[in-house]
């Protein structure tokens, strides 16, 4: 590096031939870079949106955000995932850790959720998958309002004409409109035309089932008598058959009792001869016994009166048998007649039974033709939403199907033919019924068009309009796209007589407005450098040589800018704008040394290599030192990186730069341009040189009272500061005022708060300053498009020529307006001050979290009376304002499975018997698109006593259908419901916040509220945590302390470099807490608190304000190195470098002077870096010419150790 002033003097044309190339390269890369309001975010955040129409929130949650968020929550990278599911849709979003690749977090997101997809039913919409960036936020807002034209016929301008125009802008993404009146086909089914239909089916079939019972009634009176017949033929056989059969009983009595006696006969002559032959045998074994004999005698005797009545008997029996078979043989004539009679009857039985089967069958058959008749005469359950829709949906159906092929043409086939006219869609044909013809849908339904005239509202100036909302393409600047729509407001309105475009918001305007602001505080800058130049040297050819390097350090920063894909933005532009003081600091000390050799009689080309070359390792040091405060850059987390490394790449592009030229240019020119004798110091100088070396030996002999000062001031600023709290950025004022008003009734209609936004419009129109106000219905999801009924959004135009700012603009307004039922908050802040809160939130937030709902609410409820307590809220919203009351149905589930019924399946009938309403297709008619909504009959509403007797189809356990009343297997209970339900990492909670009025500090107010709530304790399974604004202000200041210390680090590594010692660095960097006092002072001076952008100026100070210490305790090392004393070598190299310490410090303290004025925008918002670097520099300056050399003798040792030149050299060494 110390070569390179060398190279330089001796080929110096080469160096200007560089310096051409780069000016020319500059010019190149400017005309290549657009303008953009911001540096190219890309944020770590996807948010999945999901339409479920007619869903609630609970549905919703069940049904598609759990799922979702079980299914993603394993995703690589996913940090936090938080979901709102509300009706009619789910959100969720995903935050990603930094630094992952969110075009393959959204492509690993479609695969996960096409794996959740699958398992919905076809009432759930395509989950719709977007990165959240900036761009998302409209660039512009224009109101639209065409001569003669009233709402209706702009309303068909705006839709027929222009849209299709302004949609081919280039670089507009979208556009989105506001009071627009749009028109749709009402398909609403009317109970009194399917009721008339009804009572024709009744009437007929009532008709035909009297009949037809007339005639089966009389077949059963004839089968009745023909019954009684055949019962009175039966008896008479019944008794004939009683005759005959007891005359054949009596005579077989008969004959049993003869057939008796002739057996008992039998059996007594038997025992008589037994009993004989066993006589016979006695009076063989003994003759001569006459008893025997007479016995025998006697037995004879017997045995032969019982022959003779046996055969007596016997032919009684033979005479009885006889007469049996004579009876019997008339009994079985007889039976057989009457077997014949009966068979008669039988017949005649069978034939009457079957007759009145068939008729009692006919009249089953008959009831049940009659109950489905009944039926069928009640179209209502047959004409049903689905019905409807499913018919105009497949009717409605025009698509190719393919090509054919004849004769060598080639014929496309196509088929269907889509609706074209409300009688279409009236006359479509339904089904046809028996007796009353084809049925249409104008015979059970009322076809007409609506429109939303009564829920718009858009105003300009009091007059009604139409609001114009545009977003652009990612991959467009902003104020390309912003020329591109004025370009196009100007062509159409030459094109359209009487058509007029009012501008509301354009980004375009504004950033040329902060680009020009900018601009302005750079060129001051410059003017502010070369004056501090020609006051100090009194000649202008170092001024031009300083002045010089500039434009081409600005431009050499250019070209690299443009290389490695920086934008010229408005943090960018910021980072030049500060940087544009310290771009000279180099070339300064350079010249300034240059300038003093010469003086000195040194020649031209000596004293500019030899004054380059003795301080460019101090300017190496001092440049690196500024640098790599910015490299830490790289560890910060979130929004603060990607917003200021633009600002760090920009200032490190230009001091390198600025060390490149100081070290070439400066001394190249210099040798040309010095060859002429120099002028003496002046006096005055002089003098102040010899004071200046006075007050630092009196400060030698007083170190204790400066360094007890010095901590006791670094002390008071640190802490007044931190007492006055911290923000994020500061607001930036803009021409463009924006605001909300609030119906202070939530439940004021429409004609309410359209009226309140008139009176409102016109009262702000009335304020000076105002040339222009817009009011439209306020969005309350810009995913959905939904807007809310008593929230109006207001915009507002500043006048050029008004001296007012917008913040007197927006308190008058406010006040104006304090008196009206409504609240109104004005915002004259930009919008990346809007960004930064929906990022983090405002005000003072607590997320509380439980899996119970009850004590969720009450956690939530106890805790924002908590916070209505704490000094600077305002207000308090709990999250519990927009409950809704719910009929909650708590299903039975024992009883509901014995009928067959799961819960989920209860829900599905109570969910389809409750709705209303469906989109059935989309109508080309008249040039329009016209949307078909098939809705049910309004006095089909269901009260809660309906819905509890709701009828619930199920089956038993025998597989039989039942019907049951939805009461019979659920309990209602009457709770309140939120209107959606928020969860982070699969837990649910409520947000309680609280509005920071303006003259307390959200950190403070913060601190506060968590003292307020330190002795809370919450219900069991409730947990609360404060989260928002504050803590992303605290989470930014935490990395900034970390960089800042990483860079302290840094630098103290560098000057270890510079100095070859651990100890002198200490030296140089006990200005750094000097440089921190000032800051903090300045910052109390002009009340401001400590921000984001403040924290990075503090930052920036580390870096700058090392230089002039090492400036001079470079130049007293080397003094004492050529051997002088100590004391005498600080008091020597402070005065020698006094020149160029404050020559360096005024070029970049004025240089940030316009800045730190901050009245214009752009620069308000980086005022506190420049009221932070001016501070500090003006101080610690001050500190640095009066301390350091106090602590350089404090630190240093009399005896200067260092190693000489002669030390190193080895050309005389003699190794033996």
């Amino acid at each position: 590096m110390k070569e390179m002033p060398k190279y330089s003097v001796k080929k110096p044309m080469t160096v200007f031939v560089v310096a051409v190339i780069i000016i020319a390269l500059g010019i190149v890369s400017v005309t290549g870079m657009t303008p953009d309001l911001l540096p190219n975010i890309d944020l770590p955040y996807v948010v999945i949106m999901t339409a479920y129409p007619g869903a609630t929130p609970e549905e919703v949650e069940a049904t598609v955000t759990k799922p979702l968020e079980q299914n993603l929550s394993t995703m690589e990278g996913l940090k936090n995932i938080q979901s709102m599911s509300s009706s009619n849709y789910s959100l969720v979003m995903l935050e990603f850790e930094n630094g992952t690749d969110m075009d393959t977090a959204v492509v690993n997101i479609l695969q996960n959720t096409d794996l959740v997809e699958g398992s919905w039913g076809d009432s759930i919409g395509s989950p719709y998958i977007m990165k959240i960036n900036p761009n998302m936020m409209p660039i512009a807002i224009a109101a639209v309002d065409m001569k003669g034209y009233d709402t209706q016929q702009l309303s068909d301008f705006v839709k027929e004409t222009l849209l299709n125009e302004l949609e081919g802008t280039t670089g507009v993404a979208s556009i989105n409109t506001g009071g627009l009146i749009e028109s749709k086909i009402n398909v609403s089914i009317s109970e009194e035309k399917i009721e008339a239909i009804n009572e024709k089916l009744l009437r007929r079939a009532s008709e035909s089932l009297a009949d037809a019972k007339a005639q089966i009634n009389t077949g059963l009176t004839e089968v009745k008598k023909a019954e009684a017949q055949l019962a009175d033929a039966r008896t008479q056989l019944d008794a004939t058959k009683e005759g005959t059969y007891d005359q054949l009983a009596g005579i077989s009595a008969e004959l049993d009792a003869a057939v008796a006696q002739a057996s008992a006969f039998a059996t007594q002559i038997k025992s008589l001869e037994y009993v004989k032959n066993s006589i016979k045998a006695q009076i063989e074994e003994s003759p001569l016994n006459e008893d025997l004999k007479k016995q025998l005698d006697e037995i004879d005797k017997e045995l032969s009166e019982l022959i003779i009545s046996s055969q007596e008997a016997d032919a009684q029996v033979e005479q009885l048998k006889a007469a049996y078979k004579e009876a019997e043989k008339g009994t079985y004539v007889a039976q057989d007649s009457l077997d014949a009679a009966y068979g008669k009857l039988e017949t005649a039985q069978s034939e009457l039974i079957s007759q009145k089967s068939m008729l009692n069958s006919a009249m089953v058959q008959l009831d049940e033709a009659g109950n489905q008749a009944l039926a069928k005469a009640d179209l209502g359950q047959m004409i049903t939403m689905e019905m409807v829709s499913g018919v105009l949906q497949g009717q409605n159906f025009s698509m190719p199907a393919g090509y054919i092929q004849e004769d060598g043409a080639r014929y496309l086939v196509s088929v269907g033919d889509e609706l074209t006219s409300l009688e279409d869609v009236s006359s479509q044909f339904l089904f046809n019924i028996e007796g009353i013809g084809d049925v249409r849908l104008s015979d059970v339904a009322d076809v007409f068009v609506t429109d939303n005239s009564d829920a718009v509202y858009a105003s300009i100036n009091g007059n009604p309009g139409i609001v114009l909302s545009f977003s652009k393409q990612s991959n467009y600047a902003t104020a390309t796209v912003s020329d591109n729509i004025s370009d196009k407001f100007e062509q159409l309105s030459e094109k359209y007589d009487g058509l007029k475009f009012t501008t509301m918001m354009d980004q375009g305007q504004y950033i040329y407005l902060i680009i020009g602001a900018i601009a302005q505080s750079l060129g001051f800058g410059a003017i502010f450098a070369i004056v501090v130049l020609l006051l100090f040297l009194r000649d202008v050819r170092p001024t031009l040589i300083t002045l010089l390097s500039i434009p081409i350090s600005i431009m050499f920063a250019l070209v690299l800018m443009y290389f490695s894909g920086v934008t010229l933005n408005m943090i960018s532009l910021s980072g030049l704008a500060v940087a544009v003081g310290m771009l000279v600091d180099n070339s300064i000390v350079v010249i300034e040394n240059v300038f003093r050799l010469r003086r000195m009689g040194v020649p031209p080309k000596k004293a500019a290599v030899a004054g380059a070359k003795q301080v460019s390792g101090a300017i190496a040091s001092s440049t690196l030192t500024t640098v790599c405060v910015f490299a830490p850059i790289v560890f910060v987390q979130g929004i603060t990186r990607q917003l200021f490394t633009d600002m760090a790449l920009t200032i490190t592009y230009a001091l390198l730069a600025s060390l490149i030229i100081a070290l070439t240019l400066v001394p190249a020119m210099a040798a040309s341009l010095f060859k002429k004798d120099m002028k003496g110091e002046g006096r005055r100088f002089g003098s102040f040189k010899r004071s200046y070396m006075k007050f630092v030996s009196w400060n030698l002999k007083h170190k204790a009272l400066v360094l007890i000062l010095s901590v006791g001031l670094l002390v008071f600023s640190v802490v007044a500061s931190i007492s006055k709290g911290f923000i994020f950025i500061p607001d930036m004022a803009t021409p463009q005022l924006s605001g909300t008003m609030t119906m202070n009734n939530e439940d004021a209609k429409l004609e309410d708060t359209k009226a309140m936004a008139d009176t409102v419009v016109e009262r702000v129109r009335k304020v000076q300053g105002v040339e222009t106000v817009g009011a439209m219905l306020s969005s309350t999801n810009n995913l959905t498009g939904e807007t809310s009924s008593n929230t109006v959004s207001l915009y507002i135009l500043v006048d050029e020529d008004s001296d007012r700012s917008g913040g007197e603009i927006c308190k008058e307004i406010e006040k104006k307006c304090g008196d009206l039922d409504c609240t109104l908050q004005m915002i004259s802040s930009s919008s990346i001050t809007s960004y930064t809160t929906a990022l983090g939130g405002s005000g003072v937030e607590v997320k509380v979290y439980g899996s119970d709902t009850g004590d969720l609410q009450k956690a939530a409820e106890e805790i924002g009376k908590k916070l209505e307590k704490v000094q600077g809220i305002k207000s308090v919203d709990n999250g519990l304002e927009e409950t809704e009351p719910e009929i909650h149905f708590v299903v039975d589930k024992e009883k509901a499975m014995k009928n067959g019924l799961t819960v989920a399946q209860v829900y599905m009938q109570v969910a389809e018997a409750l709705k209303t309403q469906t989109s059935a297709t989309t109508l080309s008619w008249e040039g329009d698109k016209y949307e078909v909504v098939v809705s049910e009959s309004e006095i089909d509403a269901i009260d809660i006593d309906a819905i509890k007797n709701l009828p619930v189809e199920g089956t038993d356990t025998d597989g039989n259908k039942v019907t049951l009343k939805l009461s019979e297997i659920t309990e209602a209970k009457e709770v309140s419901t939120l209107p959606s339900i928020m969860r982070i990492n699969q837990r649910t909670y409520l947000t309680v916040s609280g509005e920071v009025d303006e003259e307390h500090n959200v950190t403070l107010v913060t601190q506060e509220a968590e003292k307020a709530l330190a002795d809370y304790s919450s219900p069991k399974g409730v947990t609360f945590e404060f989260s928002g604004e504050n803590e992303m202000i605290m989470d930014a200041m935490w990395d900034l302390l970390k960089m800042m210390a990483l860079g302290v680090l840094l630098v103290y590594l560098i000057m270890v470099a510079q100095f070859q010692s651990l100890r002198s660095p200490f030296i140089v960097m006990f200005t750094i807490p000097l440089a921190f006092t000032g800051g903090l002072l300045a910052l109390l001076i002009f009340d401001k608190e400590i921000s984001i952008i403040a924290m990075i100026g503090l930052i920036m100070l580390v870096g700058i304000i090392v230089n002039n210490g090492i400036v001079m305790v470079d130049y007293i090392n080397q003094l004492r190195a050529k051997g002088m004393e100590k004391r005498r070598a600080i008091i020597e190299g402070a005065a020698t470098r006094i020149r160029p310490v404050l020559m360096t410090s005024l070029t970049t303290i004025l240089g940030l002077v316009v800045m730190a004025a901050g009245k214009t925008a752009g620069t308000d918002m980086m005022q506190p870096i420049a009221l932070v670097c001016i501070g500090g520099l003006t101080y610690a300056t001050v500190l640095t010419l009066l301390v350091v050399p106090v602590i350089y003798d404090i630190f240093t040792g009399r005896k200067y150790k260092h190693i000489k030149e002669e030390d190193l050299d080895v050309s005389n060494l003699v190794v033996k």
